[in-house]
């Protein structure tokens, strides 16, 4: 047995993975990784005695390329006398439909067909070929673009899925080992030219980044798997602890809004509070991957831990906290004036935002929506976004202008009525600094051309 398919093996059965006689399905795009995960699981077969078969996605994103992808892979099933499962995405269609993060798109119905495949061939596991760098890409890009978590815990070796579970056998390998194997073996794969575009935020990180820190440590692979383990150990348990806390702090009614008692939930300690808050937003979005970024967990927290007041929150999808004194509730049905309090602008969703605005801010720059368009340049420390109305001082640096403008004087010389004024939805960063008065003003890092910037903007009135 090869050193590469040793290691894998020994990962494998160290954090039981397999077990002997399972029916596995293998995610094959083509490349590198998931052609070598193909052939290590077809060399351990006989060790296993594991049924394994093909499944590949095209998502016509890249014509001819693309449908060679498939041409390629089913080609591998059939040297290796395995069971192939392919389909054509009709991403395209859905994008120019309804918009969104190709990306996003991409995975929804990438895994909407490989668990229609799980559960009508019977597959109780979901081959991954993530591997330890794309370990370390994830804990970085975590890190750098604040994505909400209660604890760096990477990508999971195993999680839950469909009818069984996914599970991903190559992370404790380099991609440079995948790579010396496949070059062993003499085994050909594919290439997709978008992972060289330094328009996503991983491939930028994994070009500029990881080559750095591996020049750092050569081991740093290594170092970063052991602590996502540890980080996944302490958080199991934190989880357990929390949701014993949740059953005693949280009640929920007929109609699905979720109470809270602000009063017994300050006296738990701060690591719990936000696990229960957590696992309340799990409860209440049934587990869909809502952004969620610390800035408004942030917030939760603070209205969940006073009992003085009133306070009302915006949650993303249409959902509310409302706190009155010491009581607090998770609803969809609390109804407000058209603008109040923050607004926080998720990504690939339209926002109606007061004054008969809407917006949409995405990093799609090849969207197809015929809406008044900005291209800006948003930095991760300006993330996210918010929308709130205009506070006592505001100033705002206007296109062409040398100095600040104050936002008052901009609605008396564009004639805003007073009751208007109230309610004009102001785009704001996460330090609060104005971009722009929407409709009217926009600061200088706006551009109709684009110019390398990494987001767009789309308005509407309604």
């Amino acid at each position: 047995m090869l050193p590469f398919v040793l290691r894998v093996k020994k990962y494998i059965d160290k954090h039981k993975l397999i077990e002997k006689g399972e029916r596995l399905l293998i995610a094959c795009s083509g490349g590198a990784d998931s052609v070598a995960l193909v052939r290590v699981l077809h060399a351990l077969q006989k060790d296993y005695a594991f049924d394994i078969a093909i499944v590949h996605t095209d998502h016509q994103l890249r014509g001819e390329e693309s449908e060679e992808d498939m041409r390629f892979v089913e080609q591998l099933a059939e040297a290796l006398q395995l069971p192939f499962y392919g389909t054509k995405i009709e991403v395209p269609h859905r994008v120019a439909f309804e918009g969104g993060n190709v990306q996003v798109i991409c995975r929804e119905e990438r895994y909407a067909f490989f668990e229609k495949i799980m559960e009508q061939h019977n597959y109780q596991k979901l081959v991954l070929g993530h591997h330890a760098d794309d370990q370390i890409e994830t804990v970085v890009m975590s890190l750098v673009r604040g994505l909400l978590s209660p604890s760096i815990t990477g990508i999971p070796k195993i999680r839950s899925f469909s009818i069984g579970e996914i599970i991903r056998p190559f992370l404790c390998v380099t991609k440079d080992e995948i790579l010396d194997y496949l070059h062993l073996l003499h085994q050909t794969f594919r290439h997709d030219p978008s992972n060289d575009k330094h328009t996503y935020t991983r491939n930028r990180i994994r070009h500029k980044v990881v080559p750095l820190l591996v020049e750092e440590n050569a081991h740093v692979s290594d170092k970063i798997q052991s602590f996502v383990e540890k980080q996944q150990q302490d958080d199991a348990f934190l989880k357990a602890m929390a949701k014993e806390k949740f059953e005693q702090l949280v009640t929920v009614d007929s109609n699905g809004t979720f109470f809270l008692d602000a009063m017994r939930f300050a006296e738990v300690p701060n690591a719990l509070q936000r696990r229960v808050v957590l696992l309340l937003l799990n409860y209440l979005y049934k587990e869909s991957e809502i952004l969620l970024n610390e800035r408004l967990i942030e917030s939760i927290l603070s209205a969940c831990s006073e009992q003085q007041g009133n306070v009302v929150i915006h949650l993303p999808n249409t959902f509310f906290l409302v706190r009155h004194y010491d009581k607090v509730q998770f609803t969809s049905s609390y109804l407000e004036p058209e603008l109040s309090g923050e607004i926080m602008i998720q990504e690939d969703r339209w926002h109606e935002i007061g004054a008969g605005f809407s917006i949409y801010l995405t990093r799609s720059l090849e969207g197809t929506i015929s809406d008044e368009k900005w291209f800006v340049q948003l930095e991760n420390d300006s993330l996210p976004l918010f929308i709130r109305q205009k506070a006592k001082g505001d100033r705002i640096h206007v296109k062409g202008m040398s100095s600040l403008k104050k936002v008052s004087r901009l609605f008396i010389d564009e004639k805003v009525s007073a009751e208007d004024r109230r309610v004009w939805p102001l785009l704001v960063n996460q330090n609060n600094d104005i971009l722009a008065v929407i409709g009217l003003r926009y600061e200088d890092r706006f551009s109709r051309e684009y110019q390398g910037q990494n987001y767009v903007i789309y308005l509407k009135q309604n």
